[in-house]
């Protein structure tokens, strides 16, 4: 008999940036499957305000931590709040975008990007991951983008970060099923997420329609225990697939290149 969603991941899910976007979404969708939920975030009033509704809608436990993960050792705050509870579902969601000629972005920006995207995720990841060997049962959902399977001038340092975690997680997910444990990579497109009200992106010139998060959110936690990747949504899917498939790399990152040059504001070029 097949284990349900509480069963193979419970008692609880631990999702950073959890308290908005895609984040948020997935926040919700594991309480309504009846995880308590470990919140993490940078900003406490977020984290109080989220954390009621969430116990309030669902009726599920929710423990909440402050931490700016751009910060190394913010990551031992997570690991401590979390020492005496049975994680068995970890959804590393919080992430930082830079746009932009890469040697106009100030260095320390770009090196909190990579704290933030990459070295938080591989040592939560580890963490995590290691413990639900231990007991041969658990999940991690890792969260990349379709710019991670293709290179995007102007998004140099996040297409990089996004490539890491696509194949990282792709890798991990062959090392760990044997093992008991689910690794999905979800590789969300364009997704209404306060993330992109901060960019110098005019949005009204993307050629791509944005997806609502929980649309997005959706896809990643059915797809757990499925696919090693996945990709909400035809349209998503078929970009992927004619930048990293049928067209060459060379095409790719010039058709990359000249839409950020037509949708980013002219000063950070």
């Amino acid at each position: 008999m097949m284990m349900s969603f509480k069963e193979k991941y419970g008692a609880w899910a631990l999702i950073t940036g959890g308290t908005s976007g895609i984040g948020e979404a997935i926040a919700n969708q594991v309480a309504a499957k009846g995880l308590n939920i470990i919140l993490v975030a940078r900003r406490l009033h977020l984290l109080e305000e989220k954390a009621k509704e969430i116990e309030d809608t669902h009726g599920v436990l929710v423990k909440i931590v402050q931490a700016d993960l751009s910060k190394h050792d913010d990551i031992s705050k997570v690991i401590q709040a979390s020492t005496h509870l049975e994680v068995g579902l970890f959804v590393p969601c919080a992430a930082v975008e830079t746009h932009g000629l890469t040697t106009k972005i100030p260095l320390e920006k770009e090196l909190a990007l990579i704290q933030l995207n990459i070295t938080s995720v591989f040592v939560l990841t580890h963490h995590f991951a290691g413990k639900m060997v231990n007991r041969g049962t658990g999940g991690v959902l890792l969260v990349s983008s379709i710019i991670g399977h293709m290179p995007n001038p102007y998004l140099s340092n996040y297409a990089g970060s996004k490539a890491y975690i696509l194949n990282f997680g792709s890798s991990l997910h062959w090392e760990m099923k044997k093992r008991g444990v689910d690794i999905t990579v979800l590789s969300p497109g364009p997704t209404e997420t306060p993330m992109m009200d901060n960019t110098n992106i005019d949005m009204n010139k993307m050629p791509m329609a944005f997806q609502k998060p929980e649309l997005v959110a959706n896809y990643g936690v059915e797809a757990l225990g499925k696919k090693a990747v996945v990709i909400p949504g035809f349209k998503n899917n078929m970009m992927v697939f004619m930048a990293s498939r049928v067209v060459s790399t060379s095409s790719a990152i010039k058709m990359g290149g000249e839409m950020m040059e037509k949708v980013l504001d002219p000063k950070y070029l």
